[in-house]
């Protein structure tokens, strides 16, 4: 067992001159040259994507534990990859919440067994008042934010364009998606670089997950590579 473990800590490790993986989040790329029909195509597709993943956040904050596997539930004009890709998104929306939730909630506990035993010690002040718990309200989801992976929006680099990266984005047409162009400031070209003196990041690297954010008038992508 232990030489297994070694082995594969070992296998972590890539050996020299071997690729290894850099995980970098590249924040804020505006798509200004997104053409209008390109556009309605998002704007279609972001509150269908929106209402779906209210749905889901409901459910996983009120009825069932956040579930990223779960089986679909709802009906949807969205294909099934977009459907799991809400799904994904709302479970850790409801995680998060949920986590908050306990932590507050067990702050209101603490505070209210020490506001109980100043209470028999006879210290607590005339002003004070008896810790309150006030129940959370749910997520409301009001910004589209799309927080895709590799099976919706694949990011492609440009061999014959002007462009860094064109995103390949599915719709609500099946069979039809759109190539939304990508060009990188320097900022962003030097989150993409590799950490190594001298060496530049792999332009075929893989691009994990993507958050399209303000899906109407001018997006704005993060690349999570």
């Amino acid at each position: 067992m232990n030489e297994k473990r070694k082995h594969r800590k070992q296998k972590k490790h890539a050996t020299m001159g071997e690729p290894y993986l850099v995980t970098r989040a590249v924040t804020h790329i505006r798509l200004v040259e997104v053409n209008p029909g390109k556009l309605a195509a998002l704007d279609a597709l972001a509150p269908v994507y929106l209402a779906l993943c209210q749905q889901y956040v409901t459910l996983f904050c009120t009825q069932e534990r956040p579930n990223k596997v779960r089986d679909p539930l709802y009906a949807t004009p969205l294909s099934e990859r977009w459907h799991r890709v809400a799904i994904l998104q709302a479970a850790g929306i409801a995680h998060s919440w949920r986590s908050n939730r306990a932590a507050a909630y067990q702050q209101y506990q603490d505070d209210l067994v020490q506001y109980r035993k100043r209470q028999e010690e006879g210290t607590v002040e005339a002003s004070a008042k008896a810790p309150r718990w006030r129940e959370w309200n749910i997520p409301t989801l009001r910004e589209p934010c799309l927080q895709a992976n590799i099976n919706v929006v694949k990011l492609e680099v440009s061999r014959d364009s002007t462009y860094d990266y064109w995103l390949r984005i599915s719709t609500l047409e099946k069979g039809r998606p759109i190539q939304v162009p990508v060009k990188l400031a320097q900022y962003h070209k030097e989150q993409l670089t590799d950490p190594r003196p001298g060496k530049q990041g792999s332009s075929t690297a893989a691009c994990n997950s993507i958050s399209v954010m303000g899906c109407g008038g001018s997006p704005s992508p993060m690349m999570r590579r």
